[in-house]
């Protein structure tokens, strides 16, 4: 086994088994480099590729801090919807890119059986859209599209924060994903609305970033306009 992992013993709450999923020990992973929408590229392992327990008898799939925390209701949907279902590849052991795609989307389709907030969703989409990114894959524009959408929807119907972020980081976020997306307009906006939001004194980094990339928007959008 890597020494850079360790198992950990999980048991399924839809079908009752136990089985090992492997973690990142944190100390074996060294930041590479960051970028403006907060995917951090690491050097060599990548604790992302684990951050998802899927049950190996039954599929059923979630990040470690909601895997055990289901309704009677959301219980009773997973159990009929993973019901004799088969997982096509092992999650157990040490996980390639493609491995951590797989799972990412199973946890992603588990996330909408429970009907998880748009918060939640927007969260999982975005980091398989990283996960694209270092596999350099064109699917990386479509979830970053879903995390958007999902992120919009958050900000007008959920209390914040929404996962880890208050609401200058959330607003800087939906700014960056609609810039990458070729949305220049709306990105200019919501870049606008973290540079002047009551938080940003608390949070120096996030108005910085924000208003770096608002002036790098502006640019992209005049020199579009110049090429129409």
């Amino acid at each position: 086994m890597n020494n850079s992992l360790y198992s950990k013993k999980v048991v399924c709450p839809i079908c009752g088994k136990q089985f090992s999923s492997m973690k990142a020990k944190i100390n074996s992973c060294k930041v590479k480099k960051r970028d403006e929408d907060f995917c951090i590229h690491y050097m060599d392992l990548n604790p992302m590729y684990y951050d998802i327990f899927v049950c190996p008898c039954c599929a059923y799939a979630a990040p470690e801090n909601t895997f055990r925390e289901l309704t009677e209701e959301e219980a009773g949907i997973l159990k009929e919807a993973f019901s004799g279902r088969k997982v096509g590849r092992s999650f157990c052991s040490e996980r390639s890119l493609d491995d951590a795609i797989a799972a990412y989307k199973l946890a992603i389709y588990t996330a909408e059986l429970r009907k998880a907030s748009a918060g939640t969703l927007a969260g999982l989409c975005l980091k398989l859209a990283w996960l694209f990114r270092f596999k350099g894959d064109k699917q990386e524009e479509l979830f970053l599209g879903y995390s958007l959408r999902n992120y919009l929807e958050a900000f007008n119907k959920e209390p914040l924060p929404i996962g880890n972020l208050n609401e200058i980081s959330l607003m800087y976020l939906i700014g960056e994903l609609s810039r990458r997306l070729g949305k220049l307009n709306e990105a200019i906006t919501w870049f606008g609305k973290a540079v002047v939001s009551p938080e940003r004194k608390e949070n120096p980094k996030i108005e910085k970033l924000a208003r770096e990339q608002w002036a790098l928007t502006r640019s992209q959008h005049m020199e579009s306009e110049k090429n129409e």
